[in-house]
């Protein structure tokens, strides 16, 4: 099994990490593709391996081929960056979201057709035993019908975050290219794609967005929003609730409650206590900790190509998240928090507006916009 990784820096450094850990004599670790590899921290270290550097994707398939090409770029080289892999005979691994827009979605999963592999989408709950449990009994009507699911985070970000990569952090578009990043398609999408994965009608697809109401605030200087509330309808009857911020300035992680005719599914960030399900009957049934195997979705694709069948995540089953965002961008106004109430912590570097954590809370609590909540501060 040839390994390719094209995007060594941010995430990157993770698919780094299990790849110098290998141990499996049948996982082969062919080069590395990424043009600002010289200042890695773990050159060095790769390089010793024996493990060829290049700057783009073509002088690697000039002499080398692969099996897996796993690609953690950003957004908006996903889809040529999938496309030039599955010409050179390779599937695919790459990392969320799928791609900034749907005619670049559509490319991708038209190129799949055309060359005979797989693009997989690193939605890391997607492949995780825990979802996949819970969406096989949601499948089999265990819970009964969805009712409705409601998710909230707040993850702070510096300004930092913002500058990753050559400053496309927070961009709608950047070199004529479209990006669209924001706190809904790149840092939580995990959780927004979870609640459309688990109520997609089979293992691989998604629910798909039919209405949808939505509020998009910043507080930081970029083009996107950095906080948000949305109200959902869905394909599958049920309404959906997602409320996120990286201005809150006091951190929540992921916390979701997904109601059914049966059953509550209950998750509080807790990796002891993990996904629990309280049937409406008093009984209670744990489904473990969805984070405890991240990186499922490596060995996962790596079992996808040898076998031959499809990953649990594609191109296909992400698409109605991709559809929402682009969607979302054309309907919906940014508008600013009012400047009273945002501050800058300099230790951090991180800008926060004051009374949203609470605010967030609450909208969440009573399943409302923030401009319900938290009038005066937007």
């Amino acid at each position: 099994m040839k390994i390719l990784l094209v995007g060594a820096g941010g995430y990157g450094v993770n698919y780094i990490r299990i790849l110098l850990e290998n141990t499996s004599p049948d996982i082969t670790w062919e080069g590395v593709v990424d043009p600002y590899f010289a200042g890695h921290p773990a050159k060095e270290e790769v390089e010793s391996r024996g493990v060829p550097v290049y700057d783009t994707m073509e002088e690697f398939f000039a002499e080398h081929t692969a099996d897996l090409t796993v690609i953690a770029t950003p957004t908006f080289l996903h889809c040529e960056q999938s496309i030039c892999a599955l010409a050179h005979g390779s599937d695919v691994l790459c990392e969320k979201p799928a791609a900034p827009t749907t005619e670049q979605a559509k490319q991708m999963m038209e190129a799949e057709e055309k060359y005979g592999h797989f693009i997989a989408i690193g939605y890391q709950w997607s492949y995780s035993a825990t979802m996949q449990k819970l969406k096989t009994d949601i499948l089999n009507g265990t819970f009964g019908k969805p009712v409705g699911c409601r998710t909230i985070i707040s993850w702070p970000r510096s300004r930092t975050y913002y500058k990753r990569g050559g400053g496309w952090g927070g961009k709608v578009q950047k070199d004529g290219k479209w990006i669209l990043d924001s706190i809904a398609s790149n840092a939580c999408a995990h959780y927004l794609h979870n609640m459309l994965f688990l109520l997609g009608d089979t293992m691989e697809t998604a629910a798909e967005i039919t209405e949808f109401r939505a509020e998009c605030y910043r507080a930081n200087d970029i083009e996107n929003f950095d906080t948000c509330t949305f109200r959902l309808n869905t394909t599958s009857g049920a309404d959906l609730y997602y409320a996120a911020s990286h201005a809150c300035g006091n951190t929540r992680n992921p916390v979701f409650e997904y109601r059914f005719e049966k059953a509550d599914i209950i998750y509080n960030s807790d990796p002891a206590e993990g996904v629990v399900v309280k049937f409406h009957d008093g009984s209670i049934r744990p489904y473990g900790d969805p984070n405890a195997d991240t990186f499922k979705k490596f060995t996962d694709c790596i079992e996808a190509v040898r076998t031959g069948k499809r990953p649990v995540c594609t191109v296909r089953t992400a698409y109605p998240h991709v559809q929402f965002i682009e969607d979302l961008y054309k309907s919906t106004p940014i508008h600013n928090f009012s400047p009273e109430y945002v501050y800058l912590d300099e230790e951090t570097e991180t800008v926060y507006v004051d009374g949203l954590f609470d605010a967030l809370n609450r909208a969440y609590d009573e399943e409302k916009m923030l401009s319900e909540t938290c009038s005066e501060i937007i």
